[in-house]
């Protein structure tokens, strides 16, 4: 009996990369966030207490859940809906045979 580890992935997922495909009138590339792979997932929130000079700031940090044969890359982004969540970074969960199963990327929300 194996397990389906993608039974709980629910939520329409976007994963977007950069685009730089024109060039404007001082010559310089315009870089824009094209959509990439459209997947499913599994969002969880992780908020934690982070320490930004004087004050304590409440930054909301995330955990996606998303299959293993999803291509995503750090520098890429997650667009949710109409929010936007900046990669910080992924790690493949395996299963007791050594095979990746499961893709967790660590998220913090866009402004």
């Amino acid at each position: 009996m194996s397990y389906n580890y993608q039974n709980y992935l629910k939520t329409d997922v976007t994963i977007q990369t950069m685009s730089t495909g024109s060039v404007d009138d001082r010559g310089l590339y315009n870089s824009d966030w094209a959509t990439g792979t459209t997947t499913v997932g599994r969002l969880v929130s992780t908020t934690s207490d982070e320490e930004g000079g004087t004050t304590d700031l409440l930054v909301d940090e995330f955990q996606l859940y998303i299959p293993a044969t999803v291509t995503v890359a750090a520098n890429n982004r997650v667009a949710i809906g109409s929010d936007y969540y900046d990669i910080e970074g992924i790690e493949n969960r395996e299963n007791r045979f050594g095979d990746v199963v499961i893709k967790v990327l660590r998220l913090r929300k866009a402004n």
